[in-house]
Formats: structure tokens, C-alpha cells, sequence
């Protein structure tokens, strides 16, 4: 019997390919479509799994069992692959975000010179603006208002100025 090599590649090499995917916007997307259609196949793989599982744990009676006593054992195996598909579903669509946002980030790097020299741009003219401007002008001088302690009219019915209260 002739021993077959083990065809996985090595963490070394798994390192070099994920960074070479990391760099080209193009791949990366395809990357994540391809693990998002895996996700999708297995997931349907493990409902039918779970349908499967369902029924014949299900009728799996023991004598002696009561009509719920297979159900009841039957349950946190249903509860388990429940979660497991949820999972992936949630996986398959964590894939989707991912390459949405690598696409997001793509479009934000791009147009980020533009917005730089836009702001530099806008901060030359507002020097400029500030430069033009006198920079001692006079403030006009409002004289402080007059402070008598009491104002004329009463705000509440608490402030009845020298007047006793009933």
C-alpha cells in the first residue's frame, strides 16, 4: 500500500496566499463569495441533516416510554444543530459584510487625496480670509446695564417689592 501526502498546505504557505489576497481587492471578494457559497451548501446540508436527525430520533421509542419521552430526548440534539445552522447563517452573512466593507474601505482610500487637498485648500483660504480682515478693530462699547436691585415689574408673586404679603 503506497502512503498518499498529506495535500494541505503548510501555515507557512496558507500565511504567504492569505497575504497575497489581503492586497488585491479583486480576489479578496472572490475569496469571501466562495467561502459564502460553502457556508450556503453546508448549510443546507446540515437542515436536511437536521430534518433527518429529527425524525428518527423522534421514533426512537423505548418500552415503557410515555408519548413525549422520545421528543423530550430527542430535544437538545435538535436544539444543538438549530443552533449550528444559525451559526453558519450568521457566518454566510458576516462573509457578505465583509466584503462589503473591504469594497467601502477600497472606495474610501481612493477618494481620500482628493478630500485631503480639498481640506488644505479650504484651510489656505480661511488663512488668507483672516489675513484680509483689520485685526484690531474697535468693539463697539455698550454701556453695562443699570442695576437698581429690584425691576419694575414683579416676576413672581414673591417679589412684591416693600409690600407685605397677606
Amino acid at each position: 500500500m503506497t502512503r498518499i501526502e498529506n495535500p494541505e498546505p503548510s501555515p507557512q504557505q496558507v500565511h504567504e496566499a492569505m497575504q497575497a489576497l489581503a492586497g488585491d481587492p479583486e480576489e479578496f471578494a472572490r475569496y469571501l463569495a466562495d467561502v459564502q457559497r460553502r457556508i450556503l451548501r453546508l448549510n443546507s446540508t446540515l437542515t436536511a441533516l437536521a430534518q433527518a436527525a429529527q425524525v428518527q430520533l423522534r421514533g426512537t421509542h423505548v418500552e415503557g416510554d410515555r408519548f413525549y419521552h422520545a421528543r423530550a430526548r430527542a430535544l437538545p440534539v435538535e436544539i444543538q444543530l438549530k443552533a449550528l445552522i444559525k451559526s453558519l447563517n450568521n457566518a454566510g452573512k458576516a462573509a457578505e459584510r465583509v466584503a462589503f466593507q473591504r469594497r467601502r474601505h477600497d472606495e474610501k482610500v481612493a477618494a481620500l487625496p482628493g478630500q485631503r487637498s480639498a481640506k488644505a485648500l479650504e484651510k489656505a483660504n480661511k488663512r488668507r480670509s483672516s489675513k484680509a480682515l483689520p485685526v484690531n478693530k474697535p468693539a463697539e462699547q455698550v454701556p453695562p446695564p443699570m442695576k437698581s436691585g429690584y425691576s419694575d415689574e414683579p416676576r413672581s408673586i414673591f417679589d412684591l417689592h416693600d409690600r407685605r404679603s397677606a
